[in-house]
This record gives structure tokens, C-alpha cells and sequence, in this order.
């Protein structure tokens, strides 16, 4: 893994992640927006086609790691929250507002964009306003991003509790040696 892999945080509320990956831009829409190819790398639910619509994340991490959440995992068990399409273009864009512990909703930007003959994925998750929910987003999507890359390469996707446990010690690493 080189350093390009991981989460920047662009501001003090806002990280952004980047991954090329091996398919057309097509591909990669219909990954992110049909809850059945959804849900084999990040979550199940619902998409709305235009702003105002739900955005309906249907997260059981069971469908992607044989083994287990950490016992200290706030994500273990299966929730359903409901954002709300922000923008969408398909397949260039799409934006929605994410629910925060908070109560104020966050907002994630994904932009797809074609070189050669991959897609670059641009991610964006803004109003990150705790330290441990910026922590929690840099290695979950990280962890998921790297599922989506190995279903983009054909290949099965590596064990998601498995993989964001070592993201999250890397995480918790370099953050406390930035500060």
C-alpha cells in the first residue's frame, strides 16, 4: 500500500480518498448506486435519482467479513440510516448528505472520471466535526474502497473486518504522530 492510498485530511472536517479503478465509468456507477452490487462492498439500500430523494444505507457488515467486528466496534451490528441525494449525474456525480452522530448531517461527494481505460474515483466526506468520526470514515471507506477495488479486478474481496482493523491502527498511528 503506498501513501496515495490513504484518506488526506484536506481541512479540519473533511477527508478525501482517491482509487483507480480497472473498469470503465459505467461499471463503477452501476457499483455505486444498484443496492445489490452496493452492498458486496459497502452497504444495501435504496438510491434515489434526483436531489431531495433518499439515499437509504443499509450497513450489515456480515455480507462482507466472515470474521467478526473488534469488540470495541461501534459499527458491529446491522443499522439502516437515511440520507438524502444531494447531486447526481450520472456517471459522473453523485453527492448525498450522511447522517451524524451529531445530528447534523455530513456530506459525501464521489466523483468518477475516465484515464484510459480505468475510472478514477474522487471522494470527498465533509463535515467531519469529531476527531473519532474523521478517525471512523478515513479507514472505513479506505477498508471499503479497497473492497470495490478488488470486485473492480474480478477478484473476491478481502474480509472487511479483517482489513479495516489494520486501516484503523494505521490510522490511529498517523494521526496521533501529525499532531
Amino acid at each position: 500500500m503506498t501513501d496515495s492510498d490513504y484518506a488526506k485530511f484536506v481541512t479540519p472536517t473533511s477527508l478525501e480518498i482517491a482509487r483507480v479503478l480497472p473498469a470503465a465509468k459505467e461499471r463503477v456507477w452501476q457499483y455505486l448506486v444498484d443496492p445489490e452490487l452496493r452492498k458486496l462492498w459497502f452497504c444495501a439500500g435504496d438510491t434515489g435519482s434526483e436531489p431531495g430523494q433518499d439515499f437509504v444505507m443499509d450497513f450489515d457488515h456480515s455480507r462482507i467479513s466472515e470474521s467478526g467486528p473488534p469488540d470495541d466496534s461501534e459499527c458491529g451490528a446491522p443499522i439502516v440510516m437515511e440520507g438524502k441525494i444531494v447531486a447526481i449525474d450520472p456517471p459522473n456525480l453523485l453527492a448525498y448528505e450522511w447522517p451524524s452522530e451529531a445530528g447534523d448531517s455530513t456530506l459525501v461527494t464521489i466523483r468518477l472520471s475516465t484515464r484510459e481505460q480505468n475510472t478514477l474515483l474522487h471522494l470527498t466526506h465533509e463535515r467531519l466535526v469529531s476527531s473519532d468520526f474523521r478517525r471512523g470514515a478515513a479507514a472505513g471507506w479506505h477498508a471499503h474502497l479497497d473492497l470495490f477495488f478488488d470486485l473492480m479486478n474480478d477478484e473476491a474481496a478481502r474480509d472487511f473486518w479483517i482489513h479495516h482493523s489494520q486501516l484503523q491502527s494505521e490510522y490511529d498511528r498517523r494521526i496521533h504522530e501529525s499532531v
